[in-house]
């Protein structure tokens, strides 16, 4: 029964301790935790799966546009048909060596941020009712490469653990999020900031966080407009909650 005591009350303590640390302190504590080379390493290893998933889709897709079905072919007979039809596929397994091959020897780049992805989590109990995380999935960071002028020449987008976009341009939907990222971008690193952060649950692409003096910020990119975490909280993501209602 003591015994049982004591673990309850060390099971308490450790679990006030969690709820206590600052969002600063669990950021840093997965930046400390980051093994940039077995990351990097895993990058690598996810990319190549997503090529060979794309890879098995368009083979699909080529014996039903051929009147084959693909459900009961075995995987040899697959690829012998595949390859009756097309000598020179550019989904070839070749192909997948030779794409992860350049992708690996982009990412390998000694220049690499490592970008902490946060997730929004609702709470009832809390002021603001949203409150940030970091991402604890499988692939928690996204890569961003700059050069000596701070340009951003590549980069590494995941989402859910998974590779979601990459480029050497930040492309998206919106013509002002393309034309002011680079400038947002070069704003935030002259600043010296602790870590660059993102968070695809606020608003996408258009946002980028960053932590400076025990404070972290959000930076809109399309409005170029700059707040403090809280802030932006109470002014953008309320109001943005109330208009998707």
């Amino acid at each position: 029964m003591k015994k049982s005591f004591v673990f309850l009350l060390l099971s308490v303590l450790f679990i006030n301790t969690i709820a206590s640390q600052t969002l600063i302190q669990r950021i840093e504590n997965t930046y400390y935790a980051l093994d940039s080379t077995s990351y990097i390493e895993n990058i690598i290893f996810s990319f190549k799966n997503e090529v060979k998933k794309n890879v098995n889709e368009m083979d699909n897709l080529t014996l039903e546009l051929n009147g084959f079905d693909y459900n009961i072919i075995d995987s040899v007979e697959k690829q012998h048909i595949i390859d009756s039809i097309i000598q020179k596929s550019m989904y070839s397994k070749t192909r997948i060596e030779e794409r992860t091959k350049c992708f690996a020897s982009i990412v390998k780049d000694k220049t690499v941020h490592y970008v902490l992805n946060l997730r929004v989590l609702s709470s009832e109990h809390s002021d603001n009712h949203i409150c940030l995380l970091p991402d604890t999935s499988y692939l928690p960071f996204n890569l961003f490469y700059f050069d000596k002028r701070l340009n951003l020449k590549y980069f590494v987008l995941i989402n859910n653990g998974q590779i979601c976009h990459y480029d050497s341009h930040y492309r998206t939907f919106s013509k002002p999020i393309g034309r002011n990222a680079p400038k947002v971008f070069k704003k935030i690193l002259r600043k010296n900031p602790r870590f660059l952060l993102y968070c695809y649950d606020l608003e996408q692409m258009n946002t980028i966080l960053y932590a400076l003096n025990d404070k972290i910020y959000v930076y809109r990119i399309a409005q170029m407009e700059e707040f403090e975490l809280s802030e932006y909280i109470d002014k953008i993501m309320h109001t943005y909650e109330c208009t998707i209602k």
